[in-house]
């Protein structure tokens, strides 16, 4: 695979210093798993086991995980498993709680979204496991959207979180030439599900910048199955204003 190295590598670039930025921040709340620490390979995962799991790769204990390899395969798995977030759901914390844990969760995956989007742009073959890891972050933020609708006061500090994740869903759309059609089609429809949840938590000027985004994204586009999508998430965002 020829390396791209042109507006996808600054963006990976910046995916990754503002992801280990937010996480590393909150690691002294975690323990280092260099040094004993073991990731689980099965059950659910916490907030301080995504935070372990940065470690682990960020100090070559593992390898970036990506599905296809035996020694990695489990941990991508638990990466993008559903299961870790309903079962704080389910949990008896607080509203606030949940949606810090979230939130944790949420600056996590950003940290492992920049770094797949960086190997993305080295030529490394891990398109699959960035786009998984994209629809993830997608659910992610639409029971973040959930949690704002329980607790009102959630609602600033979460909403450039989202804005963000956002933002790098369309980026990663608009890379027709990087992704192939079912990538780009799985994670578009991925957004026309997710978005009308999200919507209502963004301010009126991210609405509009988004729109706008979709409407020419939708116009541009000549698979019908992603035009499709695009033009029903901007449907959504349309009937909201």
């Amino acid at each position: 695979m020829v390396p791209y190295r042109s507006t996808g590598t600054r963006l990976a670039v910046s995916w990754l210093a503002a992801g280990a930025a937010l996480v590393f921040a909150a690691a002294p709340l975690f323990a280092n798993p260099q040094g004993g620490a073991v990731l689980l390979t099965n059950g659910p995962w916490t907030s301080r086991d995504y935070v372990q799991a940065i470690f682990a790769v960020h100090n070559g204990d593992i390898t970036l995980p990506r599905r296809g390899n035996p020694k990695t395969e489990a941990f991508f798995d638990r990466l993008v498993d559903r299961g870790n977030i309903e079962l704080l759901l389910a949990s008896s914390r607080t509203v606030e709680e949940k949606s810090g844990q979230v939130l944790i969760i949420l600056s996590a995956t950003g940290e492992f979204r920049g770094r797949y989007g960086y190997a993305v742009a080295l030529g490394d073959d891990v398109q699959n496991e960035l786009i998984q890891l994209q629809i993830f972050r997608l659910y992610l933020i639409d029971r973040l959207a959930a949690l704002t609708a329980l607790d009102r006061s959630a609602g600033p500090r979460l909403n450039s979180a989202i804005a963000t994740t956002l933002s790098g869903t369309l980026d990663t759309l608009a890379e027709n030439h990087i992704f192939s059609r079912d990538q780009r089609v799985a994670l578009g429809l991925a957004l026309a599900l997710h978005y009308p949840a999200i919507r209502p938590t963004l301010e009126a000027p991210q609405r509009q910048a988004i729109a706008t985004r979709l409407a020419a994204m939708s116009t541009g586009e000549d698979d019908p199955v992603l035009r499709s999508a695009f033009a029903a998430a901007l449907s959504e965002g349309r009937g909201g204003n």
